[in-house]
């Protein structure tokens, strides 16, 4: 089984027993959150994959370092992942929980792209825009790319609406040398 078909059903089975007990949400930003942390904190994958710590250390530190901002549930979870030596996995469980969130609420991700940063007002009638032709509640994420030279470029799923200056002037330049010379 490949590793990323084992994070996604660990991130499954997180899923369902949160479902059952802490809920769905709550659990998702609970691991959400204990991703951001291996994020910041490259040095806690590395003791929590380390075979000379001991499991009960291990889960002693889990219990300490987050009693105040994850459940029982979620550091049980945790702690289930370090004692079937799963803890490289990690990052892409959280990842696998975040996809099948999305999948499950029907969200689907959607990236802007831009050359400068829009104002907020353009951003919110672009987003209202894509969501009423989608008809899927979108999660955006917005990114800057001076190579676009100007105009918007919209990614929905697999799906590109390219509006930017750079299509245009390559649009033109094959229109361009399509054509005859008399």
């Amino acid at each position: 089984m490949s590793d990323r078909a084992v994070a996604r059903r660990y991130a499954e089975g997180f899923l369902a027993f949160s479902k059952e007990t802490i809920g769905t949400k709550k659990g998702l930003e609970e691991i959400i959150s204990f991703g951001e942390a291996l994020d910041k904190n490259p040095e806690l994958l590395r003791f929590m994959e380390n075979p000379e710590i001991t499991y009960a250390e291990k889960s002693g530190f889990v219990d300490a370092a987050f009693k105040s901002i994850l459940s029982d549930e979620t550091r049980g979870f945790i702690k289930l992942i370090i004692e079937k030596r799963r803890s490289e996995e990690a990052p892409d469980i959280t990842d696998e929980a975040k996809m099948l969130y999305r999948r499950e609420m029907g969200i689907e991700k959607a990236i802007i792209k831009s050359a400068k940063p829009l104002p907020q007002d353009i951003l919110k009638m672009i987003k209202d825009k894509l969501e009423s032709k989608s008809g899927k509640k979108l999660e955006f994420e917005i990114a800057i790319d001076p190579g676009l030279l100007g105009g918007v470029q919209a990614t929905v799923g697999n799906v590109v609406i390219d509006g930017s200056v750079k299509r245009k002037l390559s649009e033109l330049k094959e229109y361009l040398m399509e054509s005859k010379v008399d």
